[in-house]
């Protein structure tokens, strides 16, 4: 049997990796999606905030970050959406911990339910080296204390408030 991790990084992996979307639709309103949410830290403390061009959060400012394929750990699929979303390496990843996320479709009378795990990022890069995918529309990095004045979905606000409680304990 070929171990997750070398199956992961095969390119069989990785060209068999798209649900359809008619399968998918199905899937959102019958269970949770295992995800990753990514709140990326460069060398001056500033956060990295990408604003979304798909539902659900359309247009909201959110981590980077997305689902967590088969075989696939949180970790390797952390390190995959920072480079997909961002175009950015990782040279330190704590796992802050694992969330429910519950989150409003239009048009939808059920919401989208995400168990997400939400790691800490720090990166080298600074301001203007992101290079975002077709999932965003646009990026900013701005401080901890910046972002938490901006009108962010509960888990954001609480993500980031996380942080800085444990930055201020080191």
């Amino acid at each position: 049997m070929q171990e997750a991790n070398s199956y992961f990084e095969s390119s069989a992996f990785h060209s068999d990796m798209h649900i359809p979307q008619n399968i998918y639709a199905k899937i959102v309103h019958l269970m949770p999606i295992p995800c990753v949410d990514l709140l990326v830290e460069d060398e001056n403390g500033k956060i990295l905030m990408i604003k979304r061009a798909n539902e659900p959060a359309k247009g909201q400012w959110w981590f980077p970050g997305g689902r967590v394929h088969f075989l696939e750990t949180r970790e390797q699929a952390a390190k995959r959406k920072l480079k997909e979303e961002c175009g950015l390496e990782a040279f330190q990843m704590k796992e802050i911990g694992t969330y429910d996320v519950f989150l409003d479709m239009p048009g939808d009378e059920k919401p989208r339910h995400g168990i997400t795990t939400l790691f800490h990022i720090r990166v080298r890069k600074q301001g203007g080296d992101v290079i975002l995918d077709t999932q965003s529309l646009d990026s900013d990095w701005r401080t901890p204390n910046k972002w938490l004045y901006e009108s962010l979905h509960f888990f954001i606000k609480q993500g980031i408030t996380l942080l800085t409680k444990q930055l201020d304990a080191n």
